[in-house]
């Protein structure tokens, strides 16, 4: 059996790279034992920990860059002789994905309650 540096980096790999081949690639293990590492319910939970942390970290980014938007914005609107394309463009889509990042929170929150009601 592998030691634990190997599965932290497979858990790295998992995270890096698109697939599970391509992960086990990348950490220099068989497929084969990825993929029963994945059935393992710590490693599973330390793979999902994982991502739910860079995810959190991309979204508390994202979350920060809602200011600069708006300003942006405003600031193409006020001023009719500047050309807005791409900065519109990149201001639209931090909003956008922000809005998605508020409405994932909202069901997040709802499922958790009904968790906690179910006792699950």
């Amino acid at each position: 059996m592998a030691g634990k540096t190997s599965r932290e980096a497979a858990v790295n790999a998992l995270i890096a790279q698109p697939t599970i081949r391509g992960a086990a690639a990348a950490c220099g293990i068989a497929e084969k034992t990825l993929h029963a590492w994945l059935k393992e319910e710590d490693f599973a939970k330390k793979v999902r920990e994982a991502q739910q942390e860079i995810s959190r970290a991309t979204m508390g980014r994202l979350l920060s860059s809602i200011g600069l938007a708006i300003d942006t914005l405003a600031e193409i609107a006020g001023d009719q002789a500047q050309a807005p394309g791409p900065r519109v463009t990149a201001s639209k889509a931090i909003l956008d994905h922000s809005l998605k990042i508020y409405e994932l929170e909202a069901v997040q929150e709802r499922l958790e309650a009904l968790e906690r009601r179910l006792n699950v």
